[in-house]
């Protein structure tokens, strides 16, 4: 009998396009923690990034926090660097993966900020 293998999330799945030759792509530092492909996250005053929440968003009271979308797995126990989809491409909402008190519909606007279109998608 043959064995049936399930297989999970693919790495970049999020991803429906992006600028020829990965020019979408840049690495950053994200803070100590587990990152799943298309974790939405936002920049700190000091050009590091976290995971987007609610509360992260809301403290951006000057609005110049960028957001980019983590592009494939990855987790560290101190602030590491990673490759992020950070500037025009598209992406599926139904793949996004967001902190705490996010909507995709508010995550829309602020992924715009970096000409990332959040489309409908399945």
């Amino acid at each position: 009998m043959a064995t049936v293998l399930t297989q999970g999330k693919v790495d970049e799945g999020f991803l429906i396009g992006e600028l020829n030759t990965r020019m979408s792509r840049e690495t950053v530092t994200l803070a100590a923690g587990t990152y799943a492909s298309g974790s939405v996250v936002i920049s700190d005053e000091g050009g590091n990034y976290a995971l987007a929440t609610q509360a992260l968003v809301d403290a951006d009271v000057d609005g110049d926090a960028t957001y980019a979308i983590v592009a494939r797995n990855c987790s560290g126990t101190e602030a590491f660097p990673a490759a992020v989809i950070a500037d025009t491409a598209a992406v599926k909402d139904s793949e996004l993966v967001l902190g705490s008190g996010l909507t995709v519909a508010e995550v829309k606007p602020l992924l715009a900020k970096s000409k990332i279109k959040v489309r409908n998608a399945v």
